[in-house]
């Protein structure tokens, strides 16, 4: 796998945005003491972060949000975790780590004297007690699968628990934690590195309910206070690493595009996520710093077969050489964004990309595929949502309007259905309704493996997709068996392929993600999954 390109694009941006600096350094607000940066005690560092959607839960173990994780991972930490520019597995709270020949078991050595921020130590108990917590939450229906279930083959395509590869996790002595699992999966371990793995206090999250609101590891920073929106973090007096420049964090939610960047320039934040495209050059202008991130998602358009019309595959077909993808890559994302061939980023691929000819716009084509099919110009749901900027879909309306033009060019009905993102947006199209036909999606990656995309999308039988593929489906777990290698490469081109041929969603884009930054801040630990360390930002002693 490529390694990142962070810090080439970083460095690059940086130098453009301190160059244009020199011409308008008066545009360039400052950062006085009277911003909300500024802390009533002067020797106390406050930091503001603008995040682009609410978080709804702070346990990661739940969800995939994106913003959960960014929060939960500087309180919670993992058993490893991942090189912010390889994405190799590095130490976390385990200082080391060994797996058996077979591949069926992984011993750990925990560090020493590491406390929790409610004064518990870690053990190698403390760490069997959140694997039995994440292996029981399986057992409860939900419409999103965790991080668990997809890694362990937990859920099946109704939510309901089926077998799976967990088998145990044993406290060997107080230092050294034994994994097993059933079936060899060689990236266990980089799969661990996620926030949904952070390990937690097993006094705090006996309270399930309290939880959700109040997370407790061994992170970096506690948490003081959290209202759905705001999230107030303080220094761990008593972190085992460096503790880093910031005493005070907040985490803000602004879901307009515009409107964080105008809460930048007035020193509201000190930093956001998702930079606006018709913002770079304006920030850029200002001496404001951009770094991007390299592409860790991917856009798509799920279509439901079980959606009348949809079950056909030359609608399907239709409707995917209807889009100009080019055009949205273009002109809805930052510079640099790339159409997607398929579901994997670059940055995850062991097989090649052979898919592009299944989706390449050709609308006579199109006509032609819609007026051979079971197609009779009914009207078809397309879900999309609205209210956010999403790391895969900055400007979801925008995307949303040039699709349902390109589909309604070539003849395809379309009826539009916006839902606000805070109406549990993702619960809404991955739940069974044939009313469904096409929503407007994309998948953010976790860890550094082509695995992280494919399985969850992909393994299994999926209310979103509405198909059944025996093959694919063991293709899929097979590839995940494998270690990286000829073999595994090749699986992985043949079901690139199987996915192109039954197309059951229509890849987009692999987005380009941005972080602007105030002109207190001189260094900022870029990650391409959007889960910054925040311990390691660092400020300009005289901000």
């Amino acid at each position: 796998m490529a390694p990142t390109r962070r810090r080439f694009l970083t460095g690059s941006l940086g130098i453009a945005g301190l160059t244009l600096a020199g011409c308008s350094s008066s545009n360039a607000p400052s950062s006085s003491a009277s911003g909300p940066s500024a802390s009533a005690k002067s020797s106390e560092v406050s930091f503001t972060f603008g995040n682009a959607a609410a978080a709804p839960t702070l346990d990661p173990s739940v969800t995939s949000n994106l913003e959960t994780s960014r929060i939960s991972a500087q309180i919670l930490e993992p058993l490893v975790s991942a090189d912010p520019d390889t994405g190799k597995p590095v130490p976390g709270l385990a200082t080391e780590w060994k797996s058996s020949k077979d591949g069926l078991t992984y011993t750990f050595t925990l560090r020493k004297q590491v406390k929790f921020h409610d004064g518990t130590d870690l053990t190698a108990d403390v760490v069997r007690k959140n694997f039995e917590r994440w292996s029981k939450n399986t057992d409860k229906e939900q419409v999103n699968q965790t991080a668990y279930q997809a890694i362990f083959r937990s859920t099946s395509s109704d939510g309901t628990a089926q077998p799976t590869i967990y088998h145990s996790c044993t406290a060997i002595d107080s230092r050294t934690v034994e994994l097993k699992i059933t079936t060899p999966y060689p990236s266990i371990v980089k799969a661990l590195t996620q926030p949904a793995f952070g390990i937690a206090s097993p006094d705090a999250f006996a309270d399930h309910d309290k939880y959700g609101s109040h997370p407790v590891g061994t992170g970096p920073f506690r948490l003081s206070s959290w209202d759905g929106h705001t999230a107030e973090l303080t220094r761990n007096p008593d972190y085992w690493g460096k503790a880093g420049d910031i005493d005070r964090l907040r985490f803000v939610t602004v879901p307009s595009t515009q409107k964080r960047y105008y809460e930048l320039l007035t020193t509201s934040v000190d930093a956001y996520d998702q930079v606006g495209i018709d913002d770079f050059v304006n920030l850029a202008r200002r001496g404001y710093q951009i770094q991007q991130r390299d592409p860790y998602s991917v856009a798509f358009v799920s279509m439901n077969q079980q959606s009348g019309p949809l079950s056909d595959v030359n609608v399907r077909r239709a409707a995917a050489h209807a889009l100009g993808r080019s055009q949205i890559a273009t002109s809805q994302y930052p510079n640099g964004t790339n159409v997607a061939n398929d579901f994997v980023p670059e940055l995850f691929k062991v097989g090649g990309d052979d898919t592009s000819s299944a989706y390449r716009q050709d609308q006579g084509l199109a006509k032609r595929l819609l007026k051979e099919s079971e197609y009779n110009g009914e009207e078809l749901e397309f879900y999309y949502p609205t209210d956010v900027s999403l790391a895969y879909i900055q400007q979801p309306e925008a995307v949303f309007a040039k699709i349902a033009g390109d589909l309604t060019s070539v003849g395809f009905s379309i009826k539009p259905m916006p839902i606000r993102w805070d109406d549990d947006y993702l619960s809404k199209i991955n739940a069974r309704n044939s009313d469904r036909a096409f929503a407007l999606t994309g998948y953010m990656g976790a860890y550094r493996d082509p695995d992280d995309f494919i399985s969850p999308l992909f393994r299994m039988e999926s209310p979103q997709f509405g198909f059944s593929d025996p093959t694919l489906f063991d293709h899929v777990h097979r590839a995940a068996s494998l270690p990286d290698g000829d073999e595994r490469s090749e699986l992985y081109r043949t079901i690139n392929e199987d996915i192109a041929e039954i197309v059951p969603a229509i890849p987009l884009a692999y987005p380009i993600s941005a972080v602007a930054l105030s002109p207190r801040v001189t260094s900022y630990p870029l990650a391409a999954t959007g889960i910054e360390n925040f311990s390691l930002v660092k400020l300009r002693k005289d901000a």
